[in-house]
């Protein structure tokens, strides 16, 4: 062939290195987005090899592609389109049979495939033994083993990957026997497609049909194969919706004649042919031993151990987020008030107008680097710690433990898992949400991860806490933890016996061995393809919002603060807060803190009048415990923990959920739990006396 390029998409089964391989091919020659529509991300990078140029293109890890989640239909999709010349399918050899079933599948697509057998270190080292030439028979593909960890047959994949192409190397995928019935039904559907012109995937398009696969069956009812990137010959005519109709009526009708169930029987077959070459390729060399994973696990996911060792691991990382976060934020406060300082008195020596040095000092710098300072060392920590807990193989156990809890409420044990990272930063506990297969789970976990307390508003409180309270201030953040929690485990079943009403979400689960973390890839892929992206657009949000701010308290120019648009604010917000405690002055505040909840004390001093910008300020934490009794300043405190999410995590639960009812949803859900506790809180504080 004539072009140099090759282009190759990366299948496989979670967890079983297909981003160690993607990694090691590509290096730092990559990029991360998303894929056209879809909130899953798309990895993509190119190398050369012996001259050719390879594009290779991670696709999400599934187990199937049954089309039964964004990751599946993704997947499919991309191998449907024809784009990839190969696609490089990542075996976990140590799960040899589990992985097959995807094999299958992806070899009823296309014939261009390679497997890569990897872990085959693990394999060797639990006594196994697999045929590797006999496997590469029964599948009809190259079949390369790998040890993607140590860079060991990655030379040789390429090599195969070339020569597929090239067709230097002929395959003849396997086929699956689906038995006399189901074969018979898709020659029918087989013969009606190739009428309409559809010959090439015919096969493929009559199981789909026979599986009742909602994408190809929605198409089919359409009439618009292209949605399922499927389209007749090149000299066919495009077929008609009403005959596309008639094929899927049919194909119902055989479907539901067929004993036992046509799709039972497909998945049954497909099964049991992965379980007989796996019988066939692999044998045990040596007795069986309880592995170290197994030995770790009887107490990592002991009924009774697993939890104070769990408490232990989250503890721990929460702390070193905090105090990390506290360091790395006092580092860039410090660097970001040099920097103020040096744009005050460049501004000053050029003569620059009061407002242009305000606007631009004591508004766009102050406000931007006090949320680049706050967000961005916990935001760094908890990326790292969590995805070492997943490489290491821990964070797959600390959800199985979580489980049993969760489902009280309605969910499952990966939504904690989503809330503990909610305590760093709530964006990173949002777009932690994929984790997550199933949709009603996620959209649980997005919609209440906001009422967990962030270190933003934990380090703003905290500050608040020991101003208004002294000595009392641990006991009073602690309780606040605890209502943050309460709050969100009540709205995680309110939803979930309301809008998410049904069966709990289960979800798949999948405790691969304890592995060493790659750190270079960790940091990486944490660093790069997370924490930039994500600070970027916290800028994108504070620098106008700050700077907004700063124009509020002042503007009318020179004139009294109660008739600056502030005091116009402060006075009409007055009467709303009444029913919960909260005056005209807190509520302004708390309208100012949506960019970052971090700017929460200068804020209440300029809506009470001490200051005309979001610098530091002293003289309000003099002033509030004067002007606040006890039960206000709790009340306060309440609302302000529980309240609307900061701007950048709107963006994030948009970036995730691309629907604005869902996005108005993350706002109306913190709100209404924040009003409803706050509510109770300051009305039974006033029955009680405490007023």
């Amino acid at each position: 062939m004539d072009k140099k390029t090759i282009t190759v998409g990366v299948a496989g089964n979670p967890n079983g290195g297909k981003s160690v391989i993607f990694n090691a091919l590509t290096g730092s020659r990559q990029h991360v987005g998303n894929w056209p529509g879809k909130t899953v991300e798309r990895a993509e990078g190119v190398f050369h090899h012996q001259g050719w140029e390879i594009r290779l293109v991670d696709l999400p890890g599934t187990y199937s592609l049954a089309a039964q989640s964004p990751e599946e239909v993704i997947a499919r999709d991309y191998v449907l389109s024809g784009e990839p010349d190969v696609v490089i399918d990542i075996v976990d050899a140590t799960s040899l049979e589990r992985n097959l079933n995807l094999a299958l599948q992806i070899l009823e697509l296309t014939d261009r495939v390679v497997i890569a057998l990897n872990l085959m270190d693990e394999v060797k080292r639990q006594g196994w033994q697999i045929d590797v030439a006999a496997l590469e028979a029964d599948l009809g593909v190259p079949v390369v083993p790998t040890v993607a960890t140590e860079g060991e047959g990655l030379p040789e994949l390429l090599a195969a990957v070339v020569e597929v192409v090239t067709g230097r190397r002929p395959t003849q995928p396997a086929a699956v026997d689906y038995g006399l019935t189901v074969e018979g039904h898709v020659e029918n559907l087989e013969a009606d497609l190739a009428r309409l012109g559809i010959d090439g995937r015919g096969r493929w398009v009559a199981l789909k049909l026979l599986e009742d696969d909602p994408q190809i069956v929605e198409a089919f009812q359409q009439g618009d194969l292209t949605a399922c990137c499927l389209k007749p010959g090149e000299d066919a005519p495009s077929p008609s919706p009403e005959a596309l109709r008639a094929v899927l009526n049919r194909a119902m009708r055989l479907r539901e004649g067929t004993r036992p169930d046509a799709k039972v029987e497909i998945v049954r077959r497909r099964f049991e042919f992965a379980h007989d070459v796996t019988h066939r390729v692999a044998r045990r060399l040596r007795p069986v031993e309880e592995s170290l994973t197994e030995r770790i696990d009887c107490i990592v996911t002991h009924k009774v151990w697993s939890w104070p060792i769990m408490l232990a691991m989250l503890t721990l990382v929460f702390w070193i987020t905090i105090q990390g976060g506290e360091i790395g934020g006092g580092w860039l406060e410090a660097g970001f008030s040099w920097l103020i300082h040096v744009a005050r008195a460049w501004l000053t020596n050029i003569q620059a107008p009061w407002w242009v040095t305000g606007a631009l000092v004591d508004g766009l710098l102050m406000g931007t680097g006090t949320v680049i300072a706050a967000m961005l060392p916990p935001m760094i920590i908890l990326f790292i710690a969590f995805d070492l807990m997943e490489d290491l193989g821990l964070l797959p156990r600390v959800a199985f433990n979580l489980d049993r809890p969760m489902r009280a409420v309605g969910s499952q044990g990966k939504q904690c898992l989503t809330w503990g990272m909610c305590f760093g930063c709530n964006v990173t506990g949002v777009m932690a949400s994929r984790i997550i297969e199933n949709k009603k789970a996620r959209l649980a976990s997005i919609l209440t991860g906001p009422l967990i307390i962030c270190s933003g508003s934990y380090g703003a409180g905290a500050a608040l806490a020991i101003a208004l309270f002294g000595a009392r201030a641990f006991p009073v953040m602690l309780s606040l933890f605890f209502l943050s929690l309460g709050a969100a485990f009540l709205a995680t079943l309110i939803l979930n016996k309301t809008i998410f009403r049904g069966e709990p979400g289960g979800f798949v689960l999948e405790m691969h061995p304890y592995r060493k973390p790659q750190f270079g890839q960790v940091i990486w892929r944490s660093l790069v393809d997370r924490v930039v992206h994500t600070m970027w657009r916290a800028v994108e949000f504070a620098a106008p919002a700050t700077l907004l701010i700063w124009v509020l308290g002042n503007v009318p120019p020179g004139v009294p603060f109660e008739r600056t648009a502030i005091g116009w604010l402060v006075r009409t917000l007055a009467p709303l807060g009444r029913p919960w405690g909260l005056s005209g002055a807190m509520l302004t505040a708390l309208l100012f803190t949506l960019p970052a909840k971090e700017i929460i004390v200068p804020a209440l001093a300029m809506t009470c009048g001490l200051q005309a910008s979001l610098a530091e300020s002293e003289q309000v934490l003099n002033y509030l415990p004067q002007a606040w009794t006890p039960l206000t300043a709790y009340t306060f405190l309440v609302f302000f923990m529980l309240y609307l999410p900061c701007l950048v995590t709107v963006w994030a639960t948009w970036k995730e959920t691309r629907s604005l009812k869902w996005t108005l949803m993350g706002l109306v859900v913190p709100l209404v739990m924040a009003g409803l506790i706050t509510f109770l809180v300051y009305q039974g504080g006033r029955l009680l006396g405490f007023a």
